[in-house]
């Protein structure tokens, strides 16, 4: 899988995924960050294992593929489970900013006024 499209469907289309799929990534993301690195009250590093899921054991299992294996397994797992999930140009094939656009970034084709048409 391409990096443009495994990007596309951990960026925009989060809501398709699972709860501890998103969580393993938060985790990670949070844990490259210098928020978790900072001295924290428990109160906050509560509300983080909460948010998170650190401590979890599914969301472990997932934090330990690292970040790449697990948005290769989860772009994947996104792309046999939704059909429809990538939104392409009908113009030029590229991928469109989200799955639900209808103009094209790159060649600036237009098909939501075609859809109104059709009706």
């Amino acid at each position: 899988m391409n990096k443009e499209l495994r990007t596309y469907l951990i960026e925009k289309c989060r809501n398709w995924m699972l709860p501890e799929e998103v969580k393993a990534l938060g985790q990670i993301e949070l844990k490259e960050s210098e928020i978790y690195s900072a001295e924290k009250s428990k109160f906050a590093q509560k509300k983080m294992e909460l948010v998170y899921g650190i401590g979890d054991e599914k969301t472990d299992e997932l934090v330990a593929l690292g970040k790449e294996k697990l948005s290769d397994r989860i772009a994947k797992r996104l792309l046999k489970e939704n059909s429809g999930i990538v939104n392409k140009c009908p113009n030029c094939e590229r991928l469109a900013r989200t799955p639900k656009a209808k103009q094209c970034r790159f060649c600036g084709h237009k098909w939501f006024e075609k859809n109104k048409a059709d009706e």
